[in-house]
């Protein structure tokens, strides 16, 4: 029993926690593969990450000029913390039976709404279209719908989440479906991958992987060109260190849980080899997704949503395959 706790532990403690470290070396691996195809020299690899970290941690927060400023500086830490109890739990998935699909995807949800919520909190100073709007009796501006572009990249969010997130979910409903499970106990030690269905699978989960962690080309939700950065302009030192440790460590989630799913290797504590075979995997998606923005521009909803449910499509094309066992 008292080993049983302490593999627990490890495991809701331990893994996420090295997961994190190697998460921080992302940005700086997917910056510099991006200079090299762009002939450029690019940072050191430390330094958009690792570095950055450090370099946002020892700065002066700044009071925002949210509604609810307590709130909107508590949700990064929420969504790192939802991004860490993902990883936990996919992590030990002989033990709960939370480990399953519904629960990986709810929890996704959360951490997509998180952002949506973000904008709807935030109007800065900077973020409004025109910092000193007329409001005067006979202006012309009066009654023009006034937005920030806080709340834009809210809206922005919104969308992508109700239509561009229909990829990922849908690869990642193809080893359950494949193995007539929703728990993952269920698939570990199975290779998804070499079905008929799991081979589409693993297609539409690059695209849904570059979609649901906000990458290039799917990045118009805080693309610098007009938004800037959208729903988390406000944030600062702590908070945007949070903020970005967020994403860097729900890149390497959700390329662990493709190990998992596709591969049937989940991080067992116990043998050490899963862990690093793992990680290992769980780096290809961010490399891969690093090489597909050197060569896209930001894509606007006009092409978002004809790849989303293209993608999408072929996607239920693997659950028929998956179904009827290729």
């Amino acid at each position: 029993m008292i080993n049983l706790y302490i593999e627990f532990i490890l495991s809701v403690v331990g893994f996420p926690l090295i997961a994190f470290a190697i998460s921080t070396l992302i940005p700086g691996i997917q910056r510099k593969i991006q200079a090299r195809i762009q002939q450029r020299i690019g940072p050191s690899i430390l330094s958009p990450g690792l570095w950055a970290l450090f370099k946002f941690l020892s700065k002066k927060n700044r009071e925002v000029f949210s509604k609810m400023p307590n709130l909107y500086k508590s949700l990064p830490i929420v969504s790192f913390i939802v991004v860490w109890i993902l990883l936990a739990i996919t992590t030990i998935p002989k033990y709960l039976v939370v480990s399953n699909l519904i629960f990986i995807a709810g929890m996704l949800k959360i951490k997509e709404m998180i952002y949506v919520i973000m904008g709807s909190l935030s109007n800065s100073i900077m973020g409004v279209n025109s910092p000193f709007i007329d409001d005067c009796k006979g202006s012309n501006l009066l009654n023009n719908l006034k937005i920030s572009l806080e709340n834009l990249g809210s809206i922005r969010a919104f969308k992508l989440i109700t239509i561009g997130s229909f990829p990922f979910y849908t690869a990642a409903l193809i080893p359950f479906v494949q193995h007539k499970t929703i728990l993952l106990s269920g698939i570990v030690g199975s290779n998804t991958l070499l079905t008929i269905g799991g081979i589409i699978g693993a297609l539409v989960y690059l695209i849904g992987f570059v979609i649901i962690t906000n990458d290039y080309p799917f990045s118009i939700m805080h693309t610098k060109a007009d938004v800037i950065e959208g729903p988390t302009m406000e944030y600062s030192a702590t908070f945007r260190a949070i903020y970005l440790s967020v994403k860097e460590l729900l890149m390497i989630t959700l390329g662990s849980l493709f190990a998992t799913l596709y591969l049937g290797i989940y991080p067992d504590i116990t043998n050490p080899i899963t862990i690093v075979i793992n990680l290992l995997i769980a780096l290809v998606f961010p490399i891969l997704s690093s090489i597909i923005s050197a060569f896209t521009p930001v894509l606007t909803f006009r092409e978002i949503y004809p790849i989303s449910l293209y993608a999408t499509a072929i996607g239920f094309i693997g659950v028929i395959f998956a179904l009827l066992g290729f």
